[in-house]
C-alpha cells in the first residue's frame, strides 16, 4: 500500500484538567478539498506557506480551552486508513 502524508498540529494545553483528551488535530482538508500531500517536502512546503493560517485554525479548534500551538508536523500515513 502507498502512502501519503498529512499535517498534524501538536498543541500545548495550559490547564492540566484539559490534557487528559486529545492533544493534537490532523488537518484532513481545506474548502472541502482534501488536504494530503504525495511527498513530505511538500507538506511542509504548504506548512510553511500556511503555518499561521494553521495556528489559527488549531487554537479555534480547541478554544475556549487556554492553548497554544506546540508544533505543526507531516506525518506519513498508509492510502486507505482513515483517507
Amino acid at each position: 500500500m502507498s502512502s501519503i502524508y498529512v499535517i498534524l498540529v501538536v498543541m500545548f494545553l495550559f490547564n492540566p484538567a484539559d490534557r487528559n483528551g486529545d492533544d493534537m488535530i490532523e488537518l484532513i482538508s481545506i474548502n472541502g478539498k482534501p488536504l494530503y500531500f504525495e511527498t513530505a517536502e511538500k507538506c511542509m512546503d504548504h506548512i510553511e506557506e500556511n503555518h499561521l493560517d494553521i495556528a489559527r485554525f488549531a487554537i479555534e479548534h480547541f478554544m475556549p480551552k487556554p492553548t497554544m500551538v506546540k508544533g505543526i508536523i507531516c506525518v506519513e500515513k498508509e492510502k486507505g486508513v482513515g483517507v
